[in-house]
Order: structure tokens, then C-alpha cells, then sequence
């Protein structure tokens, strides 16, 4: 599926190394935003767009959890690095954040809680 595909090449992009205990848990958070989306928007089908978008959603809520559950993820962001931009999302990091701090600061943009919809959603009768 190429949700998945996306997922798990942003995960790469991040240097996460996906285990194979990863994947149905990659699964289930896919097919939880896809679902999420269809009904917020009443679609039958996932648009392209939309795709980019359950893969950084997922890809988020996927390390916030691993993070939640106190596992170690070996993701490393250099010190000296003061911005990043992964597709479409671009963040800049304060002077002097720590490493946890810009993958905190990166996640967060991945939720993609400001995106608007209204241009997906089909209206209801």
C-alpha cells in the first residue's frame, strides 16, 4: 500500500530503523487516521494529498508513543542543526534545543494539527 510505503520511508528519512515488531503497529495507526479522515472529509477514497498526510500524522503518533513507552529510538539530530524540512514541513529550532527537543519540535509539526480539510470534504445531505 503506498500509505505504508510513505510511512515507512519518513520513518527512514527521521533514521528510525523499523523492526518488524513495527509493523502492525504501523498498520493499526494507518488505517486509524484513514478511516479518521474518510469520515471527517466523507470520502470513500483517500486523495494523494491526503496520503503525505496520514504518513506524517502516523509517523508521529508513532514515536510520540515509542517515546510514551520509554523506548529508546537511536534517532540523532545534530547539534549544530538549526532548521530541518521533511516534504512540506519545515521546522526551526530555538538556539541551544537539545536533541530531544528538536525531535520533540519535529513530531509536533508531523501532526499537522493546522491542515485544512475543508478543501477534501464533500458535503453531506
Amino acid at each position: 500500500m503506498e500509505i505504508i510505503d510513505n510511512i515507512e520511508m519518513q520513518l527512514k528519512i527521521l533514521g528510525y530503523e523499523i523492526r518488524d515488531t513495527d509493523k502492525s503497529d504501523i498498520n493499526y495507526l494507518s488505517n486509524k487516521h484513514i478511516s479518521q479522515i474518510k469520515y471527517l472529509c466523507g470520502l470513500d477514497e483517500i486523495q494523494e494529498p491526503l496520503s503525505y498526510l496520514i504518513a506524517d500524522r502516523v509517523c508521529a503518533e508513532f514515536l510520540k508513543n515509542k517515546i510514551a513507552l520509554g523506548e529508546e529510538l537511536d534517532i540523532t539530530i545534530d547539534n549544530s542543526v538549526n532548521s530541518i524540512k521533511i516534504g512540506d514541513v519545515s521546522v526551526d529550532f530555538p538556539d541551544n534545543s537539545s536533541g530531544e527537543e528538536k525531535l520533540s519540535l519535529i513530531l509536533e509539526k508531523l501532526e499537522r494539527n493546522d491542515f485544512d480539510f475543508s478543501p477534501y470534504s464533500k458535503m453531506r445531505w
